[in-house]
């Protein structure tokens, strides 16, 4: 008796736990489906530049074996570098981004973040062909730097 009791208890709980979770889950797949595609684009080639970064840092910090990488993933950086010039059309920012609206309204301040980064992709590449460790290590610092001159102005802190 007890044990069929708790098992219309149980039967009960776990209908009434998948009956409240049920708007719970629509309002997260909304939300999910809120993401213009354009943004989801931009978000996935940023991810794509940390990743490159990440990768880089790895290989020259010694962590991975794999120096014969170092051109690969420099040429990918400097590739993404140019495709970040064109992931920022006007109208795409709001909740689902990160992009700060200061990005439309100092357009020329914005470019020219952007273009630091693509020379310092460049650089960087330039520097993965003389194999000069060192070199290669500045020029990835100077990456970064440019990637932080842009975050702080124009990104928004993640949540």
């Amino acid at each position: 008796m007890i044990s069929s009791v708790i098992r219309l208890f149980t039967a009960t709980c776990l209908l009434g736990a998948s009956t409240l979770m049920a708007p719970i889950q629509s309002v997260a797949q909304e939300q999910e489906e809120e993401v213009p595609p354009a943004i989801e684009y931009r978000q996935s080639v940023m991810s794509a530049i940390a990743a490159n970064r990440a990768l880089l840092n790895a290989v020259i910090d010694d962590e991975v074996p794999y120096r014969n990488h170092l051109l690969a993933h420099a040429v990918s950086l400097n590739r993404l570098a140019v495709l970040a010039a064109d992931i920022f059309p006007a109208g795409s920012g709001g909740d689902a981004s990160r992009a700060k609206d200061e990005i439309w309204e100092d357009v020329e301040e914005f470019k020219a973040g952007l273009t630091a980064f693509q020379d310092a992709s460049s650089e960087l590449l330039e520097s993965v062909y003389t194999g000069d460790l060192t070199a290669i290590q500045d020029a990835v610092g100077s990456v970064g730097s440019t990637c932080g001159g842009c975050h702080r102005p124009f990104r928004k802190p993640a949540n």
